[in-house]
């Protein structure tokens, strides 16, 4: 209820502040109402985008307004401001090449409107003018021939490719890792500036969406002008013709000319061996193709790609090469894929799309040490974990868009997922003295089969107003789901031993359908009120059978896979207490208040969404066999400002509100594993979080500098915490999840880059950022028999424990650039401070740090290229000396150029020194874990690359 106060107390200052707007300007309005005019121009026949001046003149040819168009992707825009008053219009477009083009608009009926979108206008081609593929930029950028890297306009970055210094050979991952503010995650997210991009298109069009490690690792360096990054109107947004929602974060990777029509490719294809060259690892290779053809209104685009290194990082780079960053296990990947994006010539129908087909070849061997704090003493446990998983995973996707007479969006989804996974270990319990050891063993076979389609309609009314009509539906099948294990348990206080085998069978059906209609009402000023209302249902199969092939009565365990000849000796040995069978039918009513405004500098909303929800679950263990039913009424407000105006500003707020699964809360418990007994609670509440950020961006063009700052907090209600209860004879585990209150975090930062001289060849990049953690969950209890774990859990003890997590972590690079020449200096510095609530912990007081140099550059008298970098990572103040160590990283690359650039041979040599690792560290309420995992072994690797390009023959 406060929150809901709250979030009216936020409506009525909104409203307040209308209304005083409306107050100050009332006997202005009239005269100051204006509206928008914006429109498109194409060339006539090949319908290019035009960067042409365009003039807007009255009747009497008299000049209101002029500007040049704002070309961006295959599209060109302009718009105007005029007065809100029936008028007639000329539009005038000028362009060098081109004829004088004249158009006449007659502005009639006004409503409530804001905005007006006006008949394309198409100029035509003057005679022996062949050059249409104008050097235009968005808002006004131009990035030539120049080696000035980066540059600012309003809300958009433009990074100069020609103006960073890469080995031959890279990909688009290495050129993103070196633009001032860049990060480039191991799973492919980037972040400029502390902010995470949304989308990364190419050219303007979807590329695999969703999949930026296809484009990052296929796409190759020097077929790159400029990349930009800018926030961009949602689809849905672009389809109403105003902003509804929040912009996305976009970065645009825009071709070279020579690649932006006709076909390009690079093939490269290598092999290796481990270092040292007699030592008995694998056989290191890699292979790949990636070829791109462009018309004026279509591309296709193939890749392929195999290889068992398991790296996309380069010698001579800031590759992020320290140990808790390092790609986990060694792997065999197979990749292809097909991607299209077409338009008609008038531009009103697109449809994108793609298939991608995946092999992955995993082994993992994972090694853990752990404390788990308790009131009587901590338990330590030590593991080991090797596992092999083989994958094979289908992705189809397509979006069609339709822009005129009325505008459609509608896509499809297709994805099929297939694997094996087998997993051997071992680990054991003890604090004075040994409790238990394990030894498990287990297979799993799992497949997947996903389909889900959408379709959306918008309308824009004579009046100003909008309707919206969605429909979507989903549905999924899993089948098998199935897994094989076996485990051998010694307990050291009498001397007893435990087996089992087990078989589980876990497949589940589901689908889901929506519908949804809205309304959006303009009013005075750009503010409109936005309503939802929705219909959902959903359906749950859920089949949960286990089986104990160990109670068959055979002395030998069998082979892991093994399954009796008859359905009828399965059913003997099911485990009742073990299996479930639910079905869930869930029906959501959806209903949605919006009260915002949207201009061209920034986006302000309101949002007040509700849910009622009713859930009917039929749940069978085969002990209980009930119907229970749940209704909740769910309230999510959010606030959300945006502006671009002169940088990037943010706040938003939102509560978030999780509920517990209905079948967790069935009054029944799990001892799948003999050293784990799982109760569920059916009194656990919801989970309800406040979310607060704040960012801020800014750039002075004239000096290149930039600047960012962030901040973040999250407040959470009722967190699902674990009561957990160890047994000191068998050292077996009780869980039980609760509520528990007085979590809350917060992370804040700040970014900068600026150049040190005049002619910008020294770059200074520096970014410091803190991160606190109250976490706060149940202390793990002692008991010494099952009867003193009912009674602990019927008193339900508060005994919490409450660890405060600090992190600073700053960062400093310089770099210098000159020619061929890039050399670069760098560190990092990281604090983490634990402290603890409990007598007996002990506090932490850590670092992390690195330092080392890169260096990029082509020797001109044999035109060879070399790029290496050497690094030291180094980790003090932690508790196990394993952690404690350092780890000097050096990696290399030669390479060289023939056939005037077309073919490329190179020479990589990963890890001279033998020092990468993957180690990682983490504290909370209930403990502490250190976790090592293999990583890919140092190898030498000798490749070609070979490029080509076939341009068509100029008209």
């Amino acid at each position: 209820m406060r929150q809901l106060l709250l979030f009216c107390a936020c409506l009525m200052l909104a409203a307040t502040a209308m209304a005083q707007d409306s107050n100050d300007k009332t006997k202005k309005a009239k005269k100051e109402r204006t509206v928008q005019l914006y429109g498109e121009v194409y060339d006539s026949f090949t319908k290019a985008k035009l960067g042409a001046h365009v003039t807007l003149m009255d009747k009497d040819s008299t000049v209101i307004d002029t500007m040049t168009c704002w070309t961006w992707h295959t599209n060109s825009f302009y718009q105007f401001k005029v007065p809100a008053k029936p008028q007639k219009l000329i539009i005038k477009g000028m362009l060098d090449g081109y004829e004088d083009t004249y158009m006449d608009y007659e502005l009639r009926y006004l409503a409530r409107n804001h905005y007006f979108e006006l008949p394309r206008l198409l100029m035509k081609r003057k005679q022996q003018n062949d050059d249409i593929w104008r050097e235009d930029s968005l808002g006004g950028v131009v990035v030539r021939g120049t080696k000035v890297k980066i540059a600012y306009r309003g809300d958009t970055i433009v990074y100069n490719a020609s103006a960073f210094n890469l080995p031959e050979g890279s990909m688009l991952d290495g050129l993103i890792r070196q633009l001032p503010g860049a990060e480039l995650k191991a799973n492919g997210d980037i972040y400029i500036n502390g902010e995470k991009i949304d989308y990364l298109t190419l050219n303007g069009k979807d590329f695999f969406k969703g999949k930026n490690q296809v484009m990052l690792d296929n796409l190759p360096y020097y077929t790159v002008q400029n990349i930009k990054v800018f926030h961009q109107s949602t689809k849905q947004s672009r389809l109403m013709g105003k902003d509804i929602e929040k912009k996305e974060y976009v970065m645009d990777v825009n071709l070279k000319r020579e690649y932006n029509r006709g076909l390009m490719g690079n093939v490269e294809g290598g092999g290796g061996l481990p270092l040292p060259a007699k030592s008995m690892g694998e056989a290191r290779y890699l292979a790949r193709l990636f070829a791109l053809y462009y018309t004026d209104h279509s591309r296709y685009s193939v890749y392929g790609n195999v290889n068992n290194i398991n790296e996309n990082r380069t010698p001579g780079g800031e590759g992020e090469w320290k140990p808790s960053n390092m790609p986990q296990g060694t792997r065999i990947t197979k990749q292809a894929g097909l991607d299209f994006s077409t338009e008609d010539a008038d531009k009103r129908v697109e449809d994108n799309g793609s298939v991608s087909v995946e092999w992955s070849d995993v082994h993992n061997e994972t090694r853990t040490a752990s404390e788990t704090f308790a009131t009587e003493g901590s338990i330590f446990r030590g593991a080991w974990t090797e596992t092999r998983q083989k994958d094979f995973r289908l992705n189809a996707h397509n979006e069609l868009t339709v822009n005129k007479p009325f505008n459609l969006y509608a896509g499809l989804d297709l994805d099929y997922y297939k694997g094996r996974r087998t997993s051997e270990g071992n680990d054991s319990t003890y604090r004075q003295y040994v409790t238990n050891m394990v030894q498990r063993s287990s297979l799993n076979r799992y497949a997947t089969l996903s389909g889900n389609g959408h379709v959306t309609y918008y309308k824009k009314l004579p009046w100003g107003d909008f309707i919206s009509l969605m429909a979507s539906g989903t549905l999924n099948y899993s089948n098998p789901s199935e897994s094989f294990s076996r485990q051998y348990t010694h307990y050291a206080l009498d001397n007893s031993d435990d087996q089992q085998e087990r078989y589980a069978d876990t497949h589940s059906n589901s689908y889901k359908w929506e519908v949804e209609a809205g309304y959006d009402f303009a009013l005075p000023r750009k503010w409109s009120i936005g309503a939802r209302v929705g219909y959902e249902q959903e359906w749950q199969d859920n089949h949960n059978s286990n089986y104990r092939l160990d109670w068959l009565g055979t002395m030998q365990p069998h082979d892991l896979g093994w399954l009796p000849s008859t359905r009828d000796s399965l059913l003997d040995v099911i485990d009742p207490f073990n299996c479930d069978d639910n079905q869930l039918l869930t029906h959501t009513y959806t209903g949605l208040l919006r009260l915002y405004k949207s201009s061209g500098d920034y986006y302000l909303s309101f949002e007040l969404p509700y849910q009622h929800i009713r859930e009917r679950l039929h749940y069978d263990d085969g002990v209980l066999d009930t119907i229970a039913r749940r209704t909740s009424n769910l309230i999510r407000p959010s606030v959300n400002l945006f502006a671009w105006k002169g940088g990037m500003k943010s706040f938003s707020y939102t509560m978030n509100i999780d509920r517990p699964e209905l079948s967790s809360l069935m009054p029944v418990d799990e001892t799948l594993d003999p050293l784990i007994w799982r109760i569920n609670n059916p009194e656990l509440k919801n989970h309800v979080s406040h979310v607060f950020r704040l960012h801020y961006s800014t750039s002075v063009d004239s000096l290149k500098r930039n600047l960012s700052a962030w901040g973040n907090a999250r407040i959470e209600k009722g967190n699902w915490g674990t009561r957990t209860i160890y047994d000191q004879e068998l050292g077996s585990y009780t869980y039980y999840n609760d509520n528990v209150d007085g979590n809350w975090s917060c992370d804040w930062g700040a970014s900068g880059t600026l150049p040190l001289d005049r002619k910008r060849r020294l770059l200074l990049t520096e970014s410091l950022d803190a991160d606190y953690v109250h976490s706060v969950d149940f202390d793990v209890q002692h008991v010494a028999s099952l009867a003193d774990i009912i009674d602990l859990l019927d008193d339900k003890q508060e005994a919490l424990s409450t660890v405060n997590n600090w992190t600073l972590h700053n960062r400093l690079q310089l770099q210098y650039q000159k020619d061929d020449l890039t050399a670069t200096l760098s560190g990092n510095i990281s604090w983490r401070s634990s402290t603890g609530t409990r007598q007996d912990f002990q506090a932490i007081s850590a670092f992390d740090f690195d330092y080392g140099a890169s260096l990029n550059y082509t020797i001109p008298w044999v035109k060879i290229g070399v790029a290496t970098d050497l690094r030291m990572y180094s980790r003090r103040g932690y508790r196990s000396d394993m952690m404690n160590d350092n780890h000097l990283v050096w990696n290399a690359q030669l390479s060289r150029s023939f056939l005037k650039g077309q073919l490329t041979a190179k020479i990589q040599a990963f890890d001279l020194l033998h020092q990468l690792s993957n180690t990682q560290y983490t504290v909370n309420a209930q403990g502490r874990t250190e976790t090592w995992n293999n990583c890919i072994p140092r190898y030498l690797l000798l490749s070609l690359q070979y490029k080509f390009t076939k341009s068509p023959k100029q008209k």
